[in-house]
């Protein structure tokens, strides 16, 4: 007997978290400052909603933290993170003598200390990866889990560690170039130029079957 009351008790939670979690979501998914068109975020995240803008097909994960107070953070489309992402745009001085640091207020002429961010299209974001300010992370690019992103990542670039560095690209530029003529129109896919650069970064060979599991 004790057992069912238990599992009832169980059963009337989970159905009233489930319904308390879709009347917050629908409640606040207005407050982003742009979405696109299947939008999936956990309405028990932080975002500075009015700072955000999301594109089309995007999966924010669970529980994320997505925060600028001042900048902006972009996401584009068919993008996906895992659980627990951190994405921070803005900064603190740490340069005021005299004066504690979470007493200093900021001027408009501190642009540089609120430098937002910006992820591409058709990225992978792993669980607890964090994406600290003035980052742009390239199209295709994956993030490993657990990643520090304190600087700008390629496109179809595979990074982690912290801090981030570039391990390798996902294909060859041969395949990328190919996988971007299947997805993009001409004036969308990458120039002559960037691709002359993907080709300087480290395993721009990439195996095509290499695993990418560490990044979940």
């Amino acid at each position: 007997m004790v057992t069912g009351i238990a599992r009832l008790l169980d059963l009337i939670w989970v159905n009233g978290t489930r319904v308390r979690r879709a009347l917050r979501g629908m409640a606040s998914v207005r407050r982003f400052a742009a979405r696109g068109d299947n939008f999936t975020f956990d309405p028990d995240g932080i975002y500075t909603y009015e700072t955000i803008e999301v594109g089309r097909n995007v999966d924010l994960g669970h529980r994320p933290v997505i925060m600028a107070a001042r900048s902006r953070i972009r996401i584009g489309d068919n993008v996906m993170f895992g659980p627990e992402v951190t994405v921070r745009g803005g900064n603190h001085r740490i340069d005021r003598v005299g004066v504690p640091m979470i007493a200093v207020e900021k001027c408009p002429t501190d642009g540089a200390l609120d430098r937002g961010v910006a992820i591409g299209d058709d990225v992978w974001v792993g669980t607890r990866a964090v994406i600290l300010h003035g980052v742009t992370i390239g199209r295709g690019a994956v993030i490993g889990a657990g990643a520090v992103v304190t600087r700008p990542v390629p496109p179809y670039a595979v990074a982690a560690g912290n801090p981030a560095r570039v391990i390798r690209l996902r294909w060859p530029v041969e395949t990328i170039i190919s996988h971007e003529q299947q997805l993009y129109p001409p004036e969308r896919r990458l120039t002559p130029a960037e691709l002359a650069m993907l080709s300087d970064l480290p395993g721009f060979e990439a195996r095509p079957d290499s695993s990418v599991a560490a990044v979940r």
